[in-house]
């Protein structure tokens, strides 16, 4: 084998990009091992990652204080990330949330220094021409809450990773053994060995755990509708939409796509739907999404933007991992090997923080920070 690395991670999307740049940064030889973009998700076998997209919601007010503090620190990293990387990827554009929890979102947010306030429908009428109906309360943030470029946050990260040292492989991993000196990691393009493994792949990578992690693997369906840029049109956070088959959407306001639209990405999920294997997700990224969500989606969309034209629809599929706790798992999952997985839908945003806590798991001094281990402690199937 080749050079033997400290600490290999192993998934390149957003957590691994963020934990190898901090690996990196704090002296520690890292590789960072995960495949490019699939040029055509209909011909790959995968695996497959979340992050290939223009946009993600950026808040304070999340549905726990945890994911407030994560986020809230992430955000805070936000211009010194880009400023260093020379890649921008985050817009302030600010957030509305209609949820019956909107007073706790409130208090989580206060809790980490957010601004997020109680607002009236008729204000965010007035203001965004969005026209919320759900009966429930109403909370609007401001900047820093937004929107991100997953994908160019990835790049950034990546980029800062490389400046300091951390070696890169564009290309996944199917396996791994235990050697004397650690572990092997191994794929098509060869293999390297580390001391130790950080394992950040998501929705896949159970063939890298020897015992399963609880993740429910939920798929969605998001749909992008060609209207006009409108600088006065925040992110959204709803639950019950006016579609009573989603129990819950959000949508990302328009931007440009690589295929040239300027368009409003929505999101979110059917009512009683159950998760899926990891097995399950490869035909599932090669597929167009579920035809039921393509159209509870653009009924609650025309319905909660009654003025806007659409000139055209386009969907994809993507996928959320749940956990146990409904936190990011990050700890051991045996000797020498951490995972730091599990999404929840809400660790775009958040992971910086994420791998941050994750890459203190292999240094000297370990965990030492306010947010306990308790929270984030691996759960096993």
């Amino acid at each position: 084998m080749p050079d033997l690395y400290d600490v290999a991670v192993v998934g390149r999307g957003l957590i691994g990009a963020a934990a190898a740049r901090h690996l990196a940064e704090s002296g520690i030889k890292v590789v960072l091992i995960g495949p490019d973009e699939p040029f055509d998700r209909r011909a790959s076998s995968g695996p497959f990652c979340s992050h290939p997209d223009e946009g993600r919601i950026t808040r304070v007010a999340g549905r726990t204080a945890i994911w407030s503090q994560l986020a809230a620190r992430s955000i805070e990293r936000y211009p010194d990330i880009a400023a260093r990387s020379g890649i921008s990827f985050h817009n302030p554009c600010g957030l509305v949330t209609s949820s019956p929890k909107a007073t706790e979102w409130i208090k989580n947010s206060e809790i980490a220094g957010g601004n997020a306030r109680a607002s009236e429908v008729q204000w965010v009428l007035e203001k965004t021409g969005i026209s919320l109906d759900n009966g429930h309360p109403v909370l609007y943030e401001g900047e820093p809450a937004g929107y991100i470029n997953p994908r160019r946050l990835v790049e950034a990260q990546t980029a800062l990773a490389k400046t300091a040292g951390a070696t890169i492989v564009n290309h996944p991993a199917s396996s791994r053994k235990k050697t004397r000196s650690g572990y092997e990691v191994i794929g098509k393009w060869g293999s390297c060995g580390a001391r130790r493994m950080l394992l950040t792949t998501g929705a896949f990578g159970s063939e890298l755990l020897t015992h399963a992690l609880d993740l429910r693997r939920m798929q969605r369906t998001t749909v992008t509708a060609e209207i006009p840029f409108d600088p006065a049109l925040p992110s959204l956070i709803c639950v019950d939409p006016p579609d009573e088959r989603l129990d819950e959407i959000y949508w990302v306001p328009p931007l440009q796509y690589r295929d040239g639209r300027v368009a409003l990405k929505i999101g979110g999920s059917l009512r009683n739907s159950v998760p899926v294997s990891q097995k399950e997700l490869t035909k599932w990224f090669q597929g167009d999404g579920d035809p039921t969500e393509v159209d509870a989606l653009k009924n609650s969309l025309m319905s909660l933007l009654p003025n806007v034209q659409i000139e055209s629809w386009a969907q994809k599929p993507c996928v959320v991992t749940n956990t146990a706790s409904d936190h990011p798992y990050i700890g051991w999952v045996e000797e020498g090997v951490a995972a730091a997985i599990g999404g929840c839908g809400s660790a775009a945003k958040s992971s910086d923080e994420i791998g941050r806590l994750a890459s203190t798991l292999f240094r000297s001094e370990g965990w030492s920070d306010a947010l306990s281990t308790s929270h984030f402690e691996p759960v096993f199937a």
